[in-house]
């Protein structure tokens, strides 16, 4: 066999290899393309528009259970003459003054926000006193209206207890200011304590909302 004969066939050879390796490069390519695959294979690409649906209140607004958490100690005294004291972890007790008094605290909730709970926190070893917790309104006129009250029973120690308002209570800060009252009835030691209140509330996140939201703090 001469060798001009094996010279054409390694040209050939050497032009099939290169046909062979430049096609498996362009299949290699086109698998790593999404573009290219096959649509179940690829979750689907998410526009412009189907983000700014996903922004909270774009498309369809969606409500939320949001809370907010009141220490006891951050409380003032509804009678300046009541004496009380500071225990531990947010925790009050009374020690003296005006009997059956309260302390108060002002509760600012967004407007249209639905009230659905309240819960007290307290340590109660008095077996004749309980923690009570009122949602007051004030309607600017002298007026006070009871929302909903919550209190201990018996001598739990430290516990909590929660009361659904009997219908939920629509914020509207037009006409009403909230405000959160504790008891401490007769009880001068520290075997009554009230610790905390929370309320839960529900409320429609609207584009209004992202920046409290970006925040971390709820509306």
């Amino acid at each position: 066999m001469s060798s001009k004969v094996l010279s054409t066939r390694n040209l050939i050879a050497g032009l099939a290899l290169i046909a062979l390796l430049a096609l498996l490069f362009t299949l290699g390519v086109a698998a790593q393309d999404p573009d290219n695959a096959p649509t179940a294979d690829v979750p689907e690409k998410v526009t412009v528009v189907e983000e700014g649906e996903l922004l909270a209140g774009a498309a369809g607004p969606s409500q939320e259970f949001f809370y907010k958490r009141y220490s006891a100690d951050t409380f003032v005294p509804g009678i300046s003459d009541m004496e009380y004291r500071y225990e531990t972890g947010g925790c009050m007790s009374r020690t003296g003054g005006a009997s059956y008094t309260h302390t108060a605290h002002s509760v600012q909730l967004p407007e249209g926000a639905e009230i659905t709970y309240v819960r007290l926190y307290f340590y109660d070893v008095d077996a004749d006193n309980d923690a009570v917790a009122q949602l007051m309104s004030y309607d600017g006129q002298g007026h006070v209206a009871l929302l909903d009250l919550v209190q201990s029973e018996g001598t739990p120690g430290w516990s909590s207890a929660g009361s659904g308002l009997p219908t939920s209570h629509v914020v509207n800060n037009k006409d009403e200011t909230l405000a959160l009252w504790l008891y401490f009835g007769t009880s001068t030691d520290s075997n009554l304590r009230l610790c905390a209140v929370r309320i839960q509330y529900r409320y429609t996140l609207s584009r209004t909302s992202l920046p409290l939201i970006l925040n971390e703090s709820n509306p």
